[in-house]
């Protein structure tokens, strides 16, 4: 559902203030200024354009051209083991790096949420949604351009493909110029839903706390007119004829000289406005009990020509009596003189969005990045790579690595992208870890093990231990260990699996080790074990302590590393564990380097996640962009990954 529905009962009915645009310049971020005639941002080194114009250098738009740039290396687990080599220059990846730093592996092109979509053509398609994303098709792939606010964009809208507005939360306005979106400056702080335009000199929005404003080309304005409202859909034909709703049900009409109240219907919460044909569509919801209406206004009179109980998010009028809704989980309404034709697509995201034509077709936008297209009758993803929870990664060449997740999912990297290996279980796969390409294992829950030859991959026959298992490594394909759910230990030696004595009922989180004869593995309330040559013994840190241990790393016998909850770091120089000064507060999940003056690790805090980087003296934050939840880190030569929501694998270029 929208990002605004929460503050639903303080906002609804609320009267405010009109709003006052006199000497209030727009809001432009350090390096940029504002132009008082078009309350637009451009760089400081531009000189403002003229109203239409565009600005001689656009701001940061996508990335594109050249090759990757970001090396993958030697293997996890240890020194870089050969010459590092570059992905290839695959333009399909480039176009996924939102910056010099960060670049999208899985899914194409992103696994943030979208909330709202719009076409100027079948292949100049633009989905917009979490803070700093804007996403465009052009028929055949995604590109990704930074969207030039940290707000989450709740609205689109075009005049024409080089003239598409954007808006959102906290008064956030875009325009796209046909190279690069800007910032455009309001003044307004209320959340913005709505944006509809017939031309680059009449374009409306409106949103929270009666935000309804009108641009002319050279400023925005506010009719006196404009009554106090919370206005939820924006929608007309031409600068003399436009619509706008309130949550509650008020319609309201543009003539081109003034607002003028038409009739009315009460509910709880419109969702959506469109129309076709001189005819009006509304989509609206009750919460108890929990009802989705859609109604037709023609002729000056509402009438329900839907009620259901599955929740729906958006519609898009399509002529006088079609109209298609989307919602949660893939549904798909479609309404036509026949009646309702209630379906669900097989996927697993929400659809937040619809808009489309007859002509062209439909998009529907969603979570996790999910993007559809009904063309010709079929509705076809765009959205390519697995969407399930990310939890474990490991590198096993310069050129190869493996990454694993949610029901059973187990992802391979080979020639410079990601593919599926179907695994042949829906169990959450924890982690994963390989003796080669043709030998890969991967554990999870219920005891779990996955084993791959590279192409295909199947569940092993017998079961071994009903606990979930967390970690998987081996130092080599007679040497396999996994740890898990009450200290389990379980070894492989070449030919089948078996359980070994533990010294620990904790959960034991990670294993890792440099030979045979040198292993350790740690877990919840502090707990640190070491394998020598006579078996797992319990090693106990100085000082002790309770905290959850995460995360285990190193590059020699002589360096190796602990990390866990609130901030905890442990470090070992083949004599003793020395406490290492916090340098995050947060619980510190995962470790992985690349030698003593090389090493990441990965920080949760409900702020959000960050990358430190350690370069032998001081640990660095890397900000990770666009926000989202990861649980894992690895990588190849000096280039980590972090895996995550909705399938996200995103690579840090050093």
């Amino acid at each position: 559902m929208r990002l605004w529905l929460p503050v639903l009962g303080v906002l609804l009915g609320a009267c405010v203030a009109p709003v006052s645009l006199e000497e209030r310049p727009c809001p432009c971020g350090e390096g940029w200024t504002c132009c008082a005639v078009t309350q637009m941002c451009v760089r400081e080194a531009d000189s403002c354009p003229m109203p239409q114009e565009q600005p001689s250098t656009p701001p940061d738009g996508g990335y594109d051209g050249g090759t990757d740039g970001g090396p993958d290396g030697g293997p996890d687990g240890g020194p870089d083991g050969g010459p590092e080599e570059p992905d290839g220059g695959d333009p399909e990846l480039v176009n996924r790096c939102f910056d010099e730093h960060w670049c999208w592996e899985n899914p194409s092109p992103h696994a943030r949420y979208y909330e709202a979509v719009w076409a100027a053509a079948p292949d100049d398609v633009w989905a917009v949604g979490a803070p700093g994303i804007a996403t465009h098709w052009d028929g055949k792939g995604w590109k990704v351009y930074r969207s030039a606010t940290e707000q989450t964009l709740l609205a689109i809208w075009g005049t024409r493909s080089d003239d598409v507005w954007a808006v959102g939360r906290q008064g956030a306005v875009v325009r796209w110029n046909g190279k690069a979106w800007q910032p455009v400056g309001t003044g307004l702080k209320q959340h913005l839903v709505a944006v509809w335009g017939s031309g680059p000199n009449d374009v409306w929005v409106g949103g929270f706390d009666g935000a309804l404003l009108h641009w002319n080309g050279a400023e925005w304005s506010r009719p006196e007119s404009t009554p106090p409202h919370y206005f939820t859909g924006l929608w007309g034909t031409s600068p003399n004829d436009a619509w706008v709703i309130t949550a509650e049900g008020a319609l309201l009409h543009w003539d081109g000289q003034a607002w003028s109240q038409q009739p009315r219907f009460h509910t709880e919460l419109v969702l959506s406005l469109s129309g076709a044909d001189g005819v009006l569509w509304a989509l609206d919801h009750h919460r108890v009990p929990a009802t989705w209406r859609i109604r037709r206004y023609e002729a000056g009179t509402w009438s329900v020509v839907y009620e259901g109980t599955e929740s729906l998010d958006s519609l898009v009028a399509l002529s006088a009596r079609e109209a298609v809704a989307v919602g949660a989980h893939g549904t798909i309404l479609r309404i036509d003189a026949e009646g309702a034709h209630l379906s669900s697509l097989e996927i697993s995201e929400d659809l937040e969005h619809v808009w489309g034509t007859p002509a062209w077709g439909l998009w529907a936008v969603g979570s996790r990045g999910q993007a559809v297209w009904l063309k010709d009758g079929q509705w076809k993803s765009l959205r390519e790579g697995a969407g399930t929870m990310m939890w474990g990664g490991r590198a096993l060449s310069a050129t190869e690595a493996w990454a694993c997740g949610d029901r059973g999912t187990l992802l391979r990297w080979s020639q410079g992208r990601w593919t599926t290996i179907t695994s042949d279980t829906e169990q959450v796969l924890h982690s994963v870890w390989g003796a080669s390409s043709q030998e890969v294992w991967a554990v999870g829950a219920g005891g779990t093990i996955v084993r791959s030859d590279g192409t295909t991959a199947a569940p092993w026959p017998q079961p071994i231990a009903p606990e979930t298992l967390r970690s998987v490594w081996g130092s080599s394909p007679t040497d396999v260990w996994a740890v898990g759910d009450v200290g389990r230990l379980i070894h492989y030696d070449g030919q089948d699996w078996s359980v070994s004595p533990s010294p620990t009922t904790a959960t034991l989180h990670r294993v890792w080790g440099t030979d045979a004869a040198s292993a350790w593995a740690v877990g919840d309330a502090g707990t640190l074990l070491r394998k020598d040559g006579t078996g797992w013994k319990a090693v106990a840190l100085d000082p002790p302590t309770s905290q959850t241990l995460y995360g285990l790393w190193g590059s020699s016998r002589n360096d190796v590393w602990v990390v866990g909850a609130r901030g905890l770091v442990r470090h070992y120089d083949g004599q003793r564990w020395t406490p290492v000064v916090p340098f995050a507060e947060g619980d510190l999940l995962d470790i992985w380097g690349t030698g003593p003056t090389d090493v990441y690790v990965l920080e949760r805090r409900e702020e959000g996640m960050t990358l430190f980087h350690y370069n032998g003296s001081t640990w660095l934050p890397v900000p990770i962009p666009y926000g989202g939840d990861f649980n894992a880190l690895w990588g190849m030569g000096t280039a980590p990954r972090i895996g995550g929501f909705g399938g996200a694998i995103l690579r840090y270029r050093p």
